[in-house]
């Protein structure tokens, strides 16, 4: 077997391989003498048939067969010759076996890269304050009070903001009333009894900003514009005027700081309740300084290490990336047609981003293996069980699907990543 590696670009490399005749013809005599041992052939005993009417009647099945075993066999031989660290194959060249004739075929791959490593022990990186301060807890525990207001009924008062407003309305667009311009949008055209909160949460674009100050009987038009992100398709874009009646008005009223509120959160006293929200925001913030501080780290590795990286491995987590994006945008509201309008500007993001995730991890894992670090079999087991119950599954089952999806590596992988990472933390300036 003769092999010669060509350049194809970056982390991309062509294996031109060559198999001498005589070896391909051994092969075929083999592939042969199974035909004739298992096939019918109509006047003779099974597998007794002579070698030359087999290969007559099979010879694309033969030929066939050479192809799918040989191209493997002699591409993992050419691996092995070449030590080439092998990470996706991008192309095989058409294969032809001819009878008398060496077999030649081309084989295209993506390899690990190689570069050198930056310095990774005294990275500079700034710290971020971590102090919580009684105002932030007030906060967080006037963010409670109003997640358990309560509204009421009240009579003889203005809306002020907060407040919830019920309405009667007619809606019209063009001259025309709504719900001729959008029939499916008929509960939005024409309506009474309809609450409103009188912020910006109102159902109706602008509508809660509106009716702050009006009470019961007045009156007022309102112009509404339904932006293009607007859960009722047939409304986005569209600007109707809206005549308004305000039919009732209720007063959100704040629970007070007593034993039945502390007891509905389950918590002694107001001290307690204090404490835990203060222990829960340190918590966070230290989380936040922490990934602030990873991210510093993050920056100056790729910023200070030049590589080339495997193109198809950038492919796939380009593919992957923009999938996550898409899902996230459509969890904020997007349809369907806004994700296709947003693909271009969606497909740069992800391919950024996927880019340096790659770079990102060829750089932690290099520096991973050249400390030594590894993943035992008990981190990868925990990190699966961890996964399983974020995901809801059972953590045997979790390894078997990963098992055969191929993606149990990655475990390994990411505890290394981490323990890099950390060592890396441990070891810098901190400002």
């Amino acid at each position: 077997m003769k092999v010669s590696v060509k350049d194809a670009g970056a982390c991309r490399k062509t294996m031109n391989i060559e198999i001498p005749a005589d070896a391909i013809g051994a092969e075929r005599a083999e592939t042969l003498k199974v035909y004739a041992k298992n096939v019918n052939i109509p006047g003779f005993r099974k597998g007794k048939a002579p070698a030359n009417v087999v290969a007559k009647k099979y010879a694309a099945e033969i030929t066939q067969d050479l192809e799918e075993r040989m191209v493997p066999k002699f591409y993992h031989a050419a691996l092995k010759e070449t030590e080439l660290k092998v990470v996706g194959v991008v192309d095989v060249s058409e294969v032809k076996i001819e009878e008398n004739q060496p077999l030649k075929f081309n084989v295209t791959v993506d390899i690990e890269p190689e570069f050198k490593l930056p310095k990774y022990t005294d990275i500079a990186i700034k710290a971020e304050k971590t102090e919580v301060t009684d105002a932030q807890v007030q906060e967080q525990i006037d963010a409670i009070r109003n997640q358990h207001a309560n509204y009421e009924e009240v009579e003889g008062k203005a809306v002020a903001q907060g407040d919830m407003a019920q309405l009667s309305y007619e809606a019209t667009s063009g001259g025309k009333p709504l719900i001729e311009v959008a029939p499916e949008a008929k509960g939005v055209g024409a309506g009474s009894g309809y609450w409103v909160s009188a912020d910006e949460h109102a159902f109706l674009p602008g509508m809660g900003e509106a009716v702050v100050g009006m009470g019961v009987g007045d009156k007022k038009s309102v112009e509404v514009a339904f932006p293009a992100t607007f859960i009722v398709k047939e409304l986005a874009g569209i600007t109707a005027t809206y005549n308004i009646e305000v039919t009732g008005v209720r007063v959100r009223t704040l629970p007070e700081i007593d034993e039945t509120f502390l007891k509905r959160l389950r918590v002694e006293s107001e001290e307690a309740l204090r404490s835990q929200i203060r222990e829960q925001l340190e918590q966070q913030a230290e989380s936040m300084a922490l990934n602030a501080k990873h991210e510093q780290i993050i920056q100056y590795l790729v910023k200070k290490t030049k590589l080339d990286v495997p193109e198809s491995i950038v492919q796939q987590q380009t593919r992957n990336m923009m999938y996550d994006l898409a899902q996230r945008r459509m969890m904020m509201g997007a349809t369907q047609e806004q994700i296709g309008e947003q693909q271009e500007e969606i497909f740069k993001e992800a391919q950024e981003r996927a880019l340096e995730n790659v770079k990102l991890r060829y750089i932690g894992l290099g520096i991973a293996k050249e400390l030594g670090m590894e993943a035992s079999e008990n981190e990868i087991s925990e990190e699966i069980a961890s996964m399983a119950i974020r995901q809801r599954k059972d953590a045997r089952a979790l390894r078997k699907e990963m098992e055969e999806n191929d993606t149990i590596d990655s475990i390994g992988e990411q505890i290394r990543f981490n323990k890099a990472l950390d060592y890396m933390l441990e070891n810098a300036k901190i400002k």
